[in-house]
């Protein structure tokens, strides 16, 4: 059941490439569930995968720093399978997926995921930074795929200044 619906996910990835995958069961309260649906995801998903917790920007303080640590995360899963790591400065989350979108010479996915609090502000600066790096979308290679996944619908956290993420930008896909 979990596969199927993990193979139904992707496809809206391959299709869509900015997907938001929400679920009350990605709550977490309920971490086991949330990592049984990343590990399907992992397996399905041949290409490059990279996790992202975003628990782990919690401690950076300011979008460079936020970056950085993106970067050291990109880096660690190509170097994990063989592939020689991405070496740039970024000053934000989205110049650092631009600058690796276009370097990028196959399928890859990102997969942020532990958004739960719609009124953490560090969730909503990650929130915005993925906001900025889709609406450069056009000069972003075709080969990266972004991935949210949440325990509501993205469009919820207000974003202020920037727009919202909703149907405009992500695709929506229910667990």
């Amino acid at each position: 059941m979990v596969t199927d619906i993990v193979n139904q996910l992707i496809k809206v990835i391959v299709r869509e490439r900015f997907v938001n995958c929400y679920s009350r069961e990605f709550s977490p309260e309920n971490q086991q569930e949330l990592k049984h649906f990343l590990l399907k995801l992992k397996e399905s998903y041949k290409n490059i995968y990279v996790d992202i917790d975003i628990r782990k920007f919690e401690k950076s303080k300011g979008e460079e720093q936020d970056a950085k640590a993106l970067l050291q995360l990109i880096n660690r899963e190509l170097t994990g399978k063989g592939i020689k790591g991405f070496q740039t400065r970024a000053f934000s989350i989205a110049t650092a997926l631009s600058r690796w979108s276009a370097n990028l010479d196959r399928q890859a996915l990102l997969v942020f995921h532990c958004f739960h609090d719609l009124y953490s502000e560090k969730e909503k600066n990650i929130l915005r930074s993925l906001r900025k790096t889709l609406r450069n979308s056009d000069e972003m290679s075709g080969y990266l795929g972004l991935l949210i996944v949440s325990n509501r619908e993205v469009f919820k956290w207000e974003l202020f200044p920037e727009s919202n993420l909703d149907e405009r930008h992500v695709a929506f896909f229910e667990y």
